[in-house]
């Protein structure tokens, strides 16, 4: 996150020239680095300015320096809706010397595997203690790895990085068939539409063009839902956003949990982040390549 995309800015009601359509909805004016070049870019700035702000504002994300934390995958059956299988990964993440550095643990099967990088060296996996080949999947999937793991953990601020490019896409429903989720209750818009704001990244951020879609209920700093299209496909992944928590000395956000659905509304998938610690000492040594 570089200082030109740490961006103080102020509330404004934009209403007037905007419409009923956004009533009510605050737009940020940017202090500093180059202004949102069209409405639309504006209102989507000042969605997720809003969200910022709501989680303690960029100066939560300076404070950061490292964090600890469990992130557990379940995967669902879709037509008994019963758990199939669950993975728990035991995450290390930290701003280091190089940039953003990650080390993940995990257990598959009898075997132990780590992958790591460290923003210096190329990503790295070792299984049972020894290096894997630089063709063996673990090893080369690690660099996605370390760096899917530092986003998700790291929005909303990650919507700052330089390269990201924010559109505001009008007020939508939701795609595809209501989920109730764990609770049997859902939470909608008065009308069932929502502010949307589509996410997308410049040549050379992240390792896929993904694009993401979030869609946020008029009145509220934290989306509902998320959704996505892999590079190369057409098909729209879900997310549904569950509740965010602050930790730490610092109060960091996180989200606990997030529920993978299909368009149908079924739930494939969850990821539930758990134990998290944040600001502790990690040594670098622990982000090394072997």
């Amino acid at each position: 996150m570089s200082a030109a995309t740490d961006r103080s800015t102020r509330c404004l009601f934009g209403s007037s020239f905007l419409g009923s359509a956004l009533l009510m909805l605050p737009l940020f004016a940017v202090h500093t680095g180059a202004p949102p070049a069209t409405v639309q870019d504006r209102v989507a700035d000042s969605l997720i300015g809003l969200w910022i702000d709501s989680v303690g504002g960029m100066q939560t994300y300076r404070a950061f320096r490292t964090a600890r934390f469990t992130v557990t995958t379940s995967l669902f059956d879709t037509l008994t809706s019963r758990l199939k299988r669950s993975r728990p990964r035991y995450v290390w993440i930290k701003q280091g010397p190089y940039g953003e550095e990650t080390r993940v643990e995990r257990w598959e099967g009898d075997n132990f595997i780590i992958q790591g990088f460290n923003g210096r060296d190329p990503a790295w996996a070792v299984m049972n203690g020894a290096a894997l080949t630089d063709t063996a999947m673990d090893a080369r999937e690690a660099l996605y790895v370390a760096r899917d793991l530092f986003y998700w953990i790291g929005l909303p601020f990650k919507l700052r990085d330089p390269g990201v490019y924010l559109r505001y896409v009008g007020l939508r429903e939701r795609p595809g068939t209501t989920w109730a989720g764990e609770s049997g209750r859902e939470r909608r818009a008065p009308d069932g539409r929502y502010h949307a704001v589509e996410v997308s990244f410049g040549q050379g951020v992240g390792e896929h063009s993904d694009v993401f879609t979030y869609y946020f209920a008029p009145g509220r700093g934290f989306p509902f839902e998320v959704t996505y299209v892999e590079e190369g496909r057409t098909n729209i992944n879900r997310l549904i956003w569950g509740r965010t928590e602050r930790t730490g000395p610092i109060g960091f956000p996180y989200v606990v949990r997030r529920d993978f659905i299909t368009e149908s509304g079924k739930r494939t998938k969850a990821l539930v982040f758990d134990d998290v610690e944040i600001n502790l000492d990690v040594p670098q040594a622990r982000f090394e390549r072997p």
